[in-house]
């Protein structure tokens, strides 16, 4: 195969490749799994040709995301079929556009990132399609399951509605989609999509962060408008350069309880924000023990950041993310429960990963299964924070009725993050509540939100960033053909746990 004269100069002779294998979305399945009536491996398609500032990334595990189900369900953000879906891919580095820079990107490097959809095939849409949402968001809780009939009907509306402004600016940043669907050999996505991978996690790792990571950086920056530290510095980190570990901008420790020195308070951003409090809906979602993590960077050791979640098997690895707390049983008495962490006041903000508020909002929520037992013999709900102290609320039952709003402080900036699954929440704005609806991508269109992915490695090698999704990682199945059948076993699943298929 020759090489275009556009990347003739970037693209050796030698590194002219063959034709690949794509999974190909041919059609929606509108009634659910199986999915091996739409996605169809085709075999002998051309090797992708990255634009000026694409790359050509060979791919080594792919990391299965509810977006995918869905989009085969309701062609969330498929303007025409067929189709290559996948959102989050780690491998290797085979070719690269004219315009980038060996200090960027290089063939042969090992990296991790975006990929999937973007937008419309050609040109800048009429109306933009709709953005991807972070892992986990099918009762990954127990809190809120957004596969019900009433969500899949709204679905498509509410996405369409909402994400034009973001996607309008990315297709003109020429992120165009096509080559770009984690389901095949090699996948060609813009360069601010991909990063070197840390050399100390493996591809299957890798493959199964970046998504829920930059859910939550746009959930955080452009939800709550509260600034990462990581972001602050001028010069985007490069491997092998002293800020690569942020070395100049250093992070709060997030386990010491002591106020912090005027040393660690150096170059850290001013939270201009007023968030001092924040309840995060979903906490054991891969986007929720993501934004707890960057939370506590943000915020410092002295934030409250309350996990929300119905998966107690998951407490203590929400505690050692940066959570001040966590809630225990029922979502029964929430409010009460959150006063008794604000002492008395209530948060400044919400992060809803699952949707959680319009289950919440409309009643007490019952989960599937046995209930939780409470930690004592008495009727009494208790709250365990990192002090290892307990605070106890009476029994929920002679707990006062409110709704679900009231967990916001009142004289608070009431800031509502709301990620989009595709369930609508409702929210009452006419009492001062600030509702944003989240999708991934919107960090890249903040100042220097395209660096928010590269500065990934440097945060996990520190430490201060580990792996989100408290379940682990499964390796679920070898080759394309494993993608069909555990899309559908993923989207029954409980969450927790991350799929990946090794490519």
């Amino acid at each position: 195969m020759n090489s275009p004269p556009s990347i003739a100069a970037n693209v050796p002779s030698t590194q002219q490749k063959q034709l690949i294998s794509r999974l190909l979305a041919v059609k929606p399945c509108p009634n659910g799994p199986p999915y091996t009536s739409s996605l169809q491996i085709s075999r002998d398609d051309p090797y992708p040709v990255p634009g000026p500032n694409d790359v050509c990334i060979r791919i080594r595990a792919v990391g299965l995301n509810h977006i995918d189900w869905k989009n085969l369900e309701h062609e969330t953000m498929v303007k025409k079929w067929p189709e290559v879906l996948g959102f989050e891919i780690a491998g290797v580095v085979e070719l690269v556009g004219m315009d980038v820079q060996e200090n960027e990107l290089r063939v042969g490097q090992a990296v991790f990132g975006l990929s999937g959809p973007v937008g419309m095939r050609r040109g800048p849409p009429e109306k933009e399609g709709p953005e991807e949402h972070g892992p986990g968001e099918k009762g990954d809780d127990g809190i809120c399951g957004a596969g019900e009939m009433e969500a899949r009907k709204s679905l498509v509306k509410v996405l369409v509605e909402e994400v034009p402004k973001a996607d309008s600016k990315l297709e003109k940043k020429g992120l165009w989609l096509g080559r770009s669907g984690g389901f095949q050999d090699v996948a060609c996505v813009h360069k601010s999509w991909a990063t070197r991978k840390p050399a100390s996690w493996p591809f299957q790792w890798s493959a199964g962060v970046p998504l829920a990571y930059m859910t939550a950086c746009s959930a955080i920056v452009c939800g709550l408008g509260i600034r990462l530290p990581f972001l602050a510095n001028s010069e985007p980190a490069r491997e092998g350069s002293a800020s690569l570990l942020n070395l100049e901008s250093p992070t709060i420790d997030t386990t010491s309880p002591k106020n912090p020195s005027a040393d660690e308070l150096k170059d850290h951003p001013v939270n201009d924000s007023g968030v001092k409090s924040v309840l995060v809906l979903g906490g054991s979602s891969g986007v929720g023990s993501s934004a707890i993590q960057l939370l506590r960077m943000a915020l410092g050791p002295k934030a409250v950041i309350i996990a929300a979640t119905n998966s107690k098997k998951y407490y203590r690895e929400l505690r050692e993310r940066g959570a001040t707390a966590h809630l225990r049983g029922e979502f029964e008495g929430l409010i009460e429960k959150v006063h008794c962490l604000t002492e008395g006041k209530g948060v400044d903000a919400i992060l809803d990963c699952v949707s959680g508020a319009a289950c919440l909002d409309e009643g007490p929520f019952t989960p599937s299964g046995p209930p939780i037992p409470s930690s004592s013999d008495t009727d009494e709900t208790t709250i365990t924070n990192d002090l290892d102290s307990n605070t106890t609320v009476k029994d929920e039952k002679t707990l006062k009725a409110m709704p679900f709003w009231g967990v916001f402080r009142k004289d608070g900036p009431k800031l509502y993050a709301e990620v989009a699954t595709g369930r609508k929440v409702a929210v009452p704005t006419d009492v001062g509540i600030k509702a944003t609806l989240i999708f991934s991508r919107m960090i890249l269109d903040q100042p220097d939100g395209e660096r928010a992915l590269q500065e990934l490695p440097a945060l996990i090698e520190s430490g201060k960033f580990v792996f989100p999704h408290p379940g682990g990682v499964k390796v679920v199945g070898k080759g394309l053909e494993s993608v069909a059948p555990w899309l559908a076993e993923l989207r029954e699943s409980s969450g927790g746990m991350k799929f990946i298929v090794e490519l």
